[in-house]
């Protein structure tokens, strides 16, 4: 990508790895507030991976010619959608099937 590209995909990661930080690394035995419990299940640290191939291939439509940027836009959208939507249907089947216990290594979920 370009230095502008680099940067913005930069600032995006570390933003989102910011924004979580707080919503894992409290204490086990304190009760987080509705909006962290949201976080934590979106996992917004797995985002950039959802929109990283957004990225590439708008960059090379771009190459080739296409300037369309709403439909950029709405791909964007729809990726971060789908890993979002993964990401719950995650957290819920694991703690379905009993996966998700105290015992279980790694950050927290929202339905631990």
């Amino acid at each position: 990508p370009s230095p502008l590209g680099r940067r913005v995909i930069g600032i995006a990661a570390s933003t989102l790895s910011d924004s979580n930080s707080d919503a894992l690394t409290m204490a086990s035995d304190e009760r987080p507030s509705l909006s962290k419990i949201w976080l934590l299940a979106i996992r917004p640290q797995t985002l950039p991976a959802s929109v990283t191939p957004v990225i590439v291939g708008c960059a090379l439509a771009h190459a080739d010619g296409a300037r369309n940027h709403g439909e950029a836009f709405l791909f964007w959208l729809f990726a971060l959608a789908i890993q979002i939507g993964t990401n719950l249907h995650n957290d819920y089947a694991d703690f379905v099937r009993g996966a998700d216990t105290k015992e279980r290594l790694g950050s927290a979920r929202a339905t631990q």
